[in-house]
């Protein structure tokens, strides 16, 4: 007859095995907290902010970088709209070749802050001082960028200046840890339940009872030796 196992058994059957369980997640705790320690290596991210201003109307060509009558253009409607602008100016920076030479191996994002003129330059790095660097570079080459393509049509001045991070932005150790100690915890108690499954001996109280359905009267003590007694 199949061995039926109840919630009440199954916390008695975790309690049984408790030192187990204890070492396996700590264990798994350990390991995770060496991991992220010693395995990843921690990234650094910092950002800089520039404001695009826009100036008279004008048509000019994105892809080419000269006004001419073909190409994706932008004008003054365009121009006249912030959101407009800036995206069009988040895309610009990123495929412009002089602003690609500098994120060149780098991770890199230019993106709008909330819908407006202001463009924040995020960069990413394993060393802090080359992710300050590189966003200051970006911010400091929009300008010149910005010109080359439109002229006199707006400016780009920078607001913000990306300073070094003083702590990495990643790893996060704690959810590392966390995950270890979920891991160690969930491993352990599927070997102290494998362990009780795979145990085929008749253990004292009612387990013959529960297996074979037949209730048990008495039980004899087994004298050993030494002088102790085990129930048998």
């Amino acid at each position: 007859m199949a061995k039926q196992i109840t919630i009440s058994d199954l916390l008695k059957m975790f309690l049984q095995h408790i030192k187990l369980i204890i070492i396996i997640t700590l264990l798994g705790t350990f390991l995770a907290f060496l991991y992220v320690t010693y395995m990843v290596t921690p990234m650094y991210t910092t950002s800089a902010l520039i404001l695009v201003q826009n100036g008279n109307s004008f048509e000019t060509d994105i892809s080419g970088g000269s006004t001419s009558s073909g190409g994706d253009k932008v004008n003054m409607n365009d121009i006249n709209s912030s959101v407009m602008l800036a995206n069009t100016c988040s895309k610009l920076f990123t495929e412009d070749p002089t602003m690609k030479s500098i994120i060149s191996g780098a991770s890199v994002n230019i993106s709008v802050v909330e819908d407006s003129y202001f463009l924040r330059i995020t960069s990413t790095s394993s060393d802090p001082h080359t992710a300050a660097n590189i966003a200051n570079l970006v911010a400091n080459t929009a300008p010149e960028v910005f010109k080359k393509y439109f002229g006199d049509g707006g400016k780009v001045d920078t607001v913000d200046v990306a300073s070094v991070p003083s702590s990495p932005s990643s790893p996060n150790k704690g959810r590392y840890i966390m995950i270890g100690f979920l891991v160690g915890l969930v491993v352990s108690l599927v070997i102290s339940f494998l362990i009780e499954i795979v145990d085929t001996t008749i253990k004292p109280g009612d387990d013959l009872y529960k297996q074979y359905n037949i209730p048990v009267f008495a039980e004899i003590v087994d004298f050993d030796p030494e002088g102790g007694a085990k129930k048998k």
